[in-house]
């Protein structure tokens, strides 16, 4: 291996037109190593962002998470990266004892660094989404029917670590994941309550609500605990209060007792799906005045409440109202949207959103897959999306 020296540094300078003056004194003398490889498969090349750098660099960890039938994602404590292979025309050198010279000013050195490989490829890491489609369905594996010790348990209960080890999300994206479901987190176990139970429960608390007159504003919360823990787990109902109910931030001033608030859209939303579920479709009109009759007095039900849970058909006189849910329909946007035109053969923004708003993020909102993967054409001022190529 020939050794450059000095003046070959010198010389090399000079022919490419730079001055020392402007260079660190420090010189590199790049070789390749003995046991050099063009390209090693048991050293992968991972590009972050300053945000995620810096990060590692305080001290935080990550962690790849994935089935082997998905792809890898990274997690750190907070946020989930999706990890895509990038290709470069550039060649990126591997050189394990590289360094940044500390010194502008000083006499010229050489040091000498061994290349190990050479690399025309990298992962590139990008902020996506949590993956929670796969949370609902482990959860729903064995949903809480109650205390009865008869209800069926075939299905697997998962803990928190077990959850973190098959769903890619991130630890505090996991635990908010898990309140956005209405899961409970019962004897070391997550469940989502079955459908019929989670009714019942809602519905000790609406009546509760209409037997003592309290306000939907104004309800206090302790009081309300204490008494339907008569009914049921008080575990289960305190889970149940907190995801049903927000804070008011005041107190009654009779006995201090925190006063809440019933969370309107999520209760409209369930009495809303429970008329649904057991009809083939309904007139609107029919339905908005059943709805709208069944809430406890003080909530108004509107029908953004149902978004992503119900069907509008209005190509008769009078507008069909079907159960629709998005949970049910495919993850992968081509076969959703192929559902979608099956079912409605065109579409406005509006009406189609909702039902694709879990598979958008902010890399490709819902507009972005729509213009992917749909046909967008205007009549009579209104823009409707259809199924990109005519069966």
């Amino acid at each position: 291996m020939a050794v450059r020296t000095e003046s070959d540094v010198q010389a090399l300078l000079e022919q490419a037109n730079l001055k020392e003056e402007d260079l660190l004194p420090e010189t590199q003398v790049l070789h390749f190593s003995p046991d050099y490889l063009p390209e090693q498969d048991n050293v992968l090349l991972i590009e972050l962002d300053k945000t995620l750098l810096n990060s590692f660099k305080e001290g935080q960890s990550a962690v790849l998470r994935g089935d082997p039938e998905e792809s890898a994602v990274l997690c750190t404590n907070d946020k989930t990266y999706e990890i895509r292979g990038a290709m470069t025309s550039n060649s990126l050198l591997l050189v394990p004892e590289l360094f940044v010279p500390s010194q502008a000013v000083g006499k010229r050195t050489l040091v000498h660094r061994q290349i190990s490989s050479i690399h025309h490829s990298y992962l590139e890491v990008v902020p996506c989404k949590p993956h929670f489609h796969k949370l609902q369905q482990l959860l729903e594996e064995c949903p809480y029917e109650g205390p009865d010790e008869t209800q069926s348990s075939s299905g697997h209960r998962y803990s928190l670590n077990e959850l973190q080890d098959r769903i890619q999300c991130s630890e505090e994206e996991l635990e908010a994941g898990l309140k956005s479901l209405g899961a409970y987190h019962i004897y070391g176990f997550w469940q989502i309550p079955n459908f019929d139970y989670q009714f019942k429960i809602v519905s000790h608390i609406t009546n509760l609500i209409g037997e003592r007159e309290w306000s939907v504003d104004a309800i206090p919360y302790e009081e309300a605990l204490n008494e339907l823990s008569k009914l049921e787990p008080r575990t289960v109902m305190a889970q149940c209060l907190d995801y049903h109910l927000h804070p008011m931030h005041a107190e009654r001033e009779e006995d201090g007792y925190s006063l809440h608030a019933l969370n309107g859209d999520k209760v409209c939303r369930l009495y809303g799906e429970v008329l649904l579920r057991t009809a083939r479709g309904m007139k609107l009109d029919e339905f908005n005045t059943m709805w709208k009759n069944s809430v406890p007095k003080g909530l108004i039900t509107n029908l953004n409440q149902l978004n992503g849970l119900v069907l509008l058909d209005r190509s008769s006189p009078a507008t069909v109202i079907t159960y629709f849910p998005a949970s049910e329909l495919p993850l992968d946007i081509k076969s959703r949207l192929e559902t979608l035109f099956d079912v409605q053969e065109k579409w406005t923004y509006d009406e189609i959103r909702p039902f694709l708003d879990d598979l958008a993020d902010s890399k490709n909102p819902v507009s972005t897959l729509l213009m992917k993967h749909a046909r967008g054409f205007t009549v009579d001022g209104t823009k409707y999306y259809s199924e990109r190529y005519s069966k």
